[in-house]
């Protein structure tokens, strides 16, 4: 429960209730920081927060804009954000975040905007003046007709529509819809995932209880606010619990991934979370000058969230800021996704993860054992167990602890259903990730439709991208494995990568063959084609996970940017090299 004057805010039905409790009872308090480059550049009280979130819920009612109707938000990752969408929410209307164009490649931005603004159906688009332009060049032949606003243009609106005493909440019902998670698409067009206020509500007191949050914390984050992990764990769980949040730009950290640290160390930060490859990321590209300058100490919850979690990252970055104060414990993965308004189960340092080594034979055959000494394993870490009065459950829950199966989930964080597809009805809700259970806890294997069947065998995408992680040139947690052919036996195996590039760099011939090499002495996988990404070159969802299908479709039509073109002929022998031209 979050302490605090006044009453906890948790019997509030909405965030901005949640606000208003702590604007009340703590006004001075922070609610909100804003970094960049190196330095803090605002802060904003919970008092000063209300007053913005008021002024902008009359800007809203100024535009016609009324209960129900959805309002898509394309705005940077700072207090405007946070602001809009708790005026949004507070005035009885249906946020829908969207992703802006600094976080992604301008064809990207513009094909996401218009499949959001397309299924949603929006009475208006909130953005800056500075990216006016750019949404409307996106939308102008899909969704002409779609009203955009800026956040300048929003003091003068609420000039026009004085309200004495601020704005109230509306009446709302607990099952109305506060906002539209839009999902990643990484199997699809992207669908709109609708969480209510009671939902949202339970998923924030799970979070509290689980991580044992309170005002003395301290949020800090970089993911996109227009994702669930940086919308959930920037803005809504500590206004829920009451404590601040810093916000950096997206943009920032794709740059300099230490300016992340650097923003932990300054602000005492004690809560933070980030996908897999962010914390690859900073142990492998943090200067030994920028570690020099971290103080790590109060980060005690490091979630590592939103793709399958490597042993090896969580030991790589465990041993570079050791120096710096980080505890090993602190690192700690958890499972989630938008439609379980992001968790659903969790460790902590009191609850750490379990480390297993499962024999690669029969994980093959979908069987998660024990491997035995001198045999071959693959090295895996639990996400956790569930939150309280979560279920999860593999396949029918039918099948024994270490099967291999489709994750299924059930608890009161579960969404309703997608916006406008009919309603959710099952009480339990098919994840489309592979995993097992061991002891209770959860080990998570990557997507069900990623997993590459060659020759009669399964391999799993998380064995290969481990594998790939450690083979020096090529970006970790950057490739997509598939077969392409007509579904025989003949199939060929292609694996697509990315590379780091640099001086002194490996050429595409020799990474090719290392990763080869490789496969086949870990893995008895044998490729028939390698293909060599510049960074940026795979096309990537919203969180950073690669989209193999929409890969594998480019690679078939010859559109990806490969360094160097590869040919496939045909030996005496019938079997297939490669060589390059």
């Amino acid at each position: 429960m979050a302490p605090g004057n006044g009453g906890p805010a948790h019997d509030r039905v909405t965030a901005a209730g949640w606000l208003r409790h702590h604007a009340r009872h703590r006004p001075a308090a922070i609610a909100l920081t804003a970094w960049d480059d190196g330095e803090i550049r605002r802060r904003t009280t919970f008092g000063e927060l209300a007053r913005l979130v008021d002024a902008v819920a009359r800007a809203l009612r100024g535009l016609d804009a009324g209960p129900g109707h959805r309002v898509v938000l394309v705005l940077p990752n700072d207090e405007t954000f946070a602001a809009v969408l708790l005026a949004a929410i507070g005035t009885g209307l249906v946020a829908v975040p969207a992703p802006g164009p600094r976080t992604m490649r301008a064809e990207a931005f513009g094909q996401r905007l218009r499949a959001v603004v397309q299924d949603c159906r929006p009475a208006l688009v909130i953005t800056t003046e500075a990216w006016r332009d750019t949404v409307r060049t996106a939308l102008a032949d899909r969704a002409p007709r779609v009203r955009i606003r800026t956040w300048e243009d929003l003091p003068a609106l609420a000039a026009a529509v004085p309200e004495p005493g601020g704005a109230p909440d509306v009446r709302v019902n607990p099952r109305a819809p506060a906002f539209l998670q839009y999902t990643s698409g990484s199997t699809g067009s992207p669908k709109g995932v609708v969480i209510d206020h009671r939902t949202l509500r339970a998923s924030c007191r799970q979070a509290a209880a689980r991580y044992r949050e309170s005002p003395a914390d301290v949020a800090v984050t970089w993911v996109p606010l227009s994702h669930d992990m940086g919308l959930i764990t920037g803005v809504l769980r500590p206004l829920f619990s009451g404590y601040e949040s810093v916000l950096l730009p997206t943009e920032r950290f794709a740059r300099r991934p230490a300016e992340w640290l650097l923003a932990l160390t300054a602000c005492r930060g004690t809560l933070s979370s980030a996908p897999d490859f962010a914390y690859d990321l900073c142990a492998r590209r943090t200067t030994d000058d920028e570690a020099a300058a971290l103080d790590l100490r109060a980060w005690r919850i490091a979630r590592s969230a939103g793709e399958v979690v490597r042993a090896a990252t969580a030991d790589r970055f465990t041993a570079r800021f050791a120096a710096a104060g980080f505890r090993a414990e602190s690192l700690c993965p958890s499972y989630g996704m938008a439609e379980a308004t992001l968790t659903v189960t969790a460790t902590t340092p009191e609850l750490p993860p379990l480390r297993l080594a499962v024999g690669t034979e029969a994980l093959r055959a979908d069987r998660a054992v024990r491997a035995a000494p001198g045999t071959p394993s693959t090295t895996l870490l639990s996400s956790g167990v569930p939150l309280p009065g979560t279920r999860v459950r593999i396949g029918d829950g039918r099948q024994d602890e270490h099967r291999v199966g489709e994750i299924h989930i059930r608890g009161p964080q579960l969404f309703r259903g997608y916006w406008r597809r009919p309603l959710r009805r099952s009480r339990w809700h098919p994840t489309g990730d592979l995993g097992f259970l061991d002891g209770g806890h959860l080990f998570v294997l990557g997507r069900t439709d990623d997993v590459l069947v060659h020759r009669g065998r399964n391999f799993h995408p998380a064995d290969i991208a481990a594998v790939c992680a450690a083979v020096p040139g090529l970006r970790p947690g950057r490739c997509a494995a598939f077969t392409v052919g007509d579904g025989t036996a003949g199939d060929l195996l292609c694996l697509v990568s990315e590379v780091t590039g640099g001086p002194g760099a490996p050429s595409p011939a020799q990474l090719a063959a290392e990763v080869r090499r490789r496969l086949a002495q870990v893995l008895d996988l044998y490729v028939a084609e390698v293909a060599l990404l510049p960074a940026g070159g795979l096309p990537v969802t919203t969180s950073g996970k690669v989209r193999t299908a929409e890969t594998k479709q480019r690679f078939e039509r010859g559109d990806l940017p490969v360094l160097r073109p590869h040919t496939l002929r045909r030996t005496s022998s019938g079997h297939r090299e490669e060589r390059t031209t």
